[in-house]
């Protein structure tokens, strides 16, 4: 089972452009260069920092919460014998609150934590400068991820870094699994959502194998300071910078779907700029029939598609504008839906 992956994937069902960083490694900061591995999101770090960047910081919700959904979650208080310490307050606990999630099924994670920050560059045309490629070209071609000046796709820089103060990873490794946190109330719950960094734990309890990773991850213990636990990257293709990393991309791709049941003929305009010029390309769609657009290089921008519904007094125009598609289309690929019965309502959107 790999974690990360599982956690990225959850994790980009709310922030489509974010990796998880599930083991809570301390080194993933903006500005770090290195090597992310697309299929387990794992990042080996080649320099700890690129020079000349300047580092912004933001506030971001403090509430992180994300679980699969076979995963059950419940609170209850419990009475403790006083031998523990609250670190932050000094005070025995004797009235305390246990947190536990049950899991049904391996492969199922829980995530909590309370967040601090972010952190990111300030400025991301900083990595498109002259002198900023040669040095990241050089750095890439170190560790074979590029050479004659080109940087491989996979090699980039970490751009924004979420920081929490407090809390914990947990995945199931085998079925009907569960792991409990304990602790002061005020601290267990500062711990899984506080703004305050006073988090902290008396003990933990789990039943058959889970992964787990928390923060702090001592007993009776505030944390030492934040930690990372998800980020972006940028990664290049040669010398073209591609802001939002999270794939392998080899060219764009439209996908013009006629839905079944669309009975109109539809008139296809497609345009875009490459350093080369501008591109044009034009076909028609009888209804039903659907039609992908491939190999759009990834220089292309001011992509522009016209859709026309043919009818007899007039026609419906549908128009889509993407100025940089490297920065919007994370995945490489767009999808226009077209539907319509002869001669009632037309309808093309981007899904």
């Amino acid at each position: 089972m790999n974690w990360n992956r599982a956690f990225t994937d959850l994790l980009r069902n709310g922030r489509p452009a974010y990796w998880g960083n599930w083991t809570l490694s301390p080194k993933l900061k903006p500005g770090a260069v290195g090597i992310i591995t697309p299929d387990t999101g794992d990042f080996t770090l080649v320099k700890d920092e690129m020079p000349g960047l300047t580092i912004g910081t933001r506030g971001v919700p403090n509430q992180w919460k994300l679980s699969s959904n076979n995963v059950h979650r419940t609170e209850s208080n419990v009475n403790l014998d006083g031998s523990g310490t609250d670190p932050d307050t000094g005070t025995k606990i004797t009235a305390g609150v246990e947190v536990k999630w049950e899991f049904s099924s391996v492969g199922s994670i829980a995530s909590e934590f309370g967040i601090a920050s972010e952190s990111f560059i300030s400025d991301l045309t900083a990595l498109s400068k002259p002198e900023a490629l040669k040095w990241l070209a050089e750095q890439a071609q170190s560790v074979s991820m590029g050479s004659g000046g080109n940087i491989a796709q996979g090699f980039g820089v970490i751009t924004s870094t979420i920081y929490a103060h407090s809390g914990l990873n947990v995945g199931s490794q085998d079925n009907s699994s569960s792991f409990s946190v304990t602790g002061s109330a005020g601290a267990v719950h500062d711990m899984l959502g506080g703004a305050n960094g006073k988090g902290s734990f008396l003990s933990v309890n789990q039943n058959k194998s889970v992964d787990q990773h928390m923060w702090p991850f001592k007993a009776e213990e505030l944390p030492p300071g934040t930690v990372p636990i998800a980020y972006t990257v940028a990664s290049y293709e040669g010398a073209l910078l591609i802001p939002n990393w999270i794939t392998r991309l080899g060219a764009f791709e439209i996908f013009f779907n006629n839905k079944p049941g669309c009975t109109y003929v539809t008139h296809i305009q497609l345009s875009y700029d490459t350093p080369q010029g501008r591109r044009n390309d034009e076909f028609s769609l009888t209804g039903g029939i659907s039609k992908t657009v491939g190999n759009i290089p990834l220089s292309a921008t001011n992509i522009h598609a016209n859709v026309k519904f043919q009818g007899v007094m007039n026609s419906d125009n549908y128009s889509f504008n993407w100025p940089s598609p490297l920065g919007q289309w994370l995945t490489g690929r767009r999808e226009i839906e077209m539907t319509g019965v002869w001669p009632g309502q037309t309808r093309a959107v981007e899904l």
